[in-house]
């Protein structure tokens, strides 16, 4: 038997209860096509932000002695390196393993460029595009003329830059041509795409802005020298030239925003969140603040540079002319190592081997990122992060019951140790944030092709 006291609370129990079921009931059906985005599964973790990893130190992953010397085209994507050989031929190499996927007869005129499953590959006054997976042919362009740098390709566009002074547009899916506008003779610098335009660089020092979707001029610069280097994030245009000034120019009118005398020509500009990074011809690699354009700080090569800078993770990879990539950190400028590649040397203890290119292929987690590095005679070495286990010492077996020593006279006794030690604490983890995109490339992609 129920008593009277206790009948009001269970009442408002079960009134309380029934509210909560219809109200479930209530609740509106998602809509079809949309739904919650599911939890983490438990013990799940999310992409490590590769800002907060130096790349170094490295350990070499795998190396291959093809015997050829390389071409002027190389590339790196999809999970391969591609290759195109001075005698003609190509390959494409696993990143992970250095294992060759296939080959094939084309010959490449400038450096390689991929964009998801598509292996751009220009050729004399032609341009190809094959599958990665197996290099099987999916179009192929003429041109009007022969190319004076590697395709740049973004959000389904791919420009040339041509030695008869005009800049052709193709869509990147089909190889049909969009537009072709002749701008003036190219310094040999590629074009770089940016939202809705793309800026070039003309002889006689002019850098010049306009739309993608027909070329139409926007605006033109006049700097002090030809342009050696490019580069452009929503808002700036990076130019430096070959009277040795590295300009900030306002994207939307060209007007420069700042400048900053260096000492040498730069031979390659990346933009890595609020700086710009710059490797110059008298031996440094320089960053400058882009609000601002003070210089953030200055690092001295012992070695004339001959690419880079290519920015991952927390720092900055510069090559030579020596089978060797410098690593600096990206931040602070400090040196965090010198990598070489794991060959023997002559017995009279000089290498005559050099580096055609370096190139950083990321991909899953920052445990598998890769730095392929190309010499002149052919060889190919893979080298990865290395992870070293945080020191722990051993004091028993697993497992083993440890005897707690008495305590000096006059301590207390120390409790009882269990018979099986307690494990670990996990440290936590870094911040679980989505890895940036890669510095130095456009953030913004530009409007779609139209349909040819």
């Amino acid at each position: 038997m129920i008593s009277s006291r206790r009948v009001g609370p269970l009442v408002a129990v079960a009134a309380l209860v029934g509210t909560l079921a219809a109200t479930a009931v209530a609740q509106p059906a998602p809509k079809s096509g949309t739904s919650a985005p599911p939890k983490a599964a438990a013990g799940a973790q999310a992409p490590l932000d590769r800002r907060l990893f130096p790349f170094f130190p490295l350990q070499s992953a795998w190396l291959a002695d093809n015997g050829v010397p390389p071409g002027p085209g190389v590339g790196i994507g999809d999970g391969a390196v591609f290759i195109a050989f001075a005698n003609g031929d190509m390959g494409a190499y696993d990143v992970l393993t250095g294992q060759l996927k296939w080959t094939r007869q084309l010959a490449a005129t400038r450096p390689l460029v991929v964009d998801g499953s598509r292996l751009f590959v220009t050729g004399d006054k032609v341009v190809d595009a094959l599958r990665t997976t197996d290099a099987t042919p999916e179009w192929r362009t003429p041109l009007p003329a022969a190319a004076v740098a590697g395709p740049v390709v973004r959000g389904g566009w791919l420009l040339l830059a041509l030695d008869n002074g005009s800049i052709t547009a193709l869509r990147a899916d089909t190889g049909v041509a969009v537009w072709t506008v002749a701008i003036g003779a190219s310094t040999g610098v590629a074009p770089v795409i940016e939202g809705d335009r793309f800026y070039a660089a003309t002889t006689g020092g002019a850098l010049q802005a306009r739309a993608i979707a027909d070329g139409a001029p926007l605006w033109q610069v006049a700097l002090d020298g030809d342009v050696t280097a490019l580069a452009a994030v929503e808002g700036h245009v990076f130019a430096a030239t070959s009277g040795r000034w590295l300009y900030d120019l306002d994207a939307g009118r060209g007007r420069a925003r700042w400048r900053f005398r260096i000492q040498g020509a730069a031979i390659g500009l990346a933009v890595d969140d609020d700086r710009v990074i710059a490797v110059t011809l008298d031996q440094a690699v320089r960053a400058f603040k882009i609000g601002s354009g003070a210089q953030a700080w200055r690092q001295e090569l012992s070695f004339r540079p001959a690419g880079g800078p290519i920015v991952s993770g927390a720092s900055v990879l510069v090559t030579g002319f020596a089978p060797s990539v410098r690593v600096i950190d990206r931040r602070t400028g400090a040196s965090q190592g010198v990598y070489a590649i794991p060959i023997a040397a002559d017995p009279s203890g000089i290498t005559l081997e050099t580096l055609a290119a370096a190139l950083v292929d990321t991909r899953a987690t920052v445990f598998e990122d890769t730095v392929v590095l190309i010499t002149q005679r052919g060889m190919l070495n893979g080298a990865r992060r290395a992870f070293d286990p945080a020191p722990a010492p051993i004091t028993a077996l697993p497992g083993t019951p440890v005897t707690v020593p008495a305590p000096p006279p006059g301590m207390p006794a120390a409790a009882a140790s269990p018979a099986t030690p307690a494990p670990a604490a996990t440290a936590p983890s870094p911040a679980t944030t989505s890895p940036p995109a890669t510095p130095g490339t456009p953030t913004r992609k530009p409007p779609a092709p139209p349909d040819r």
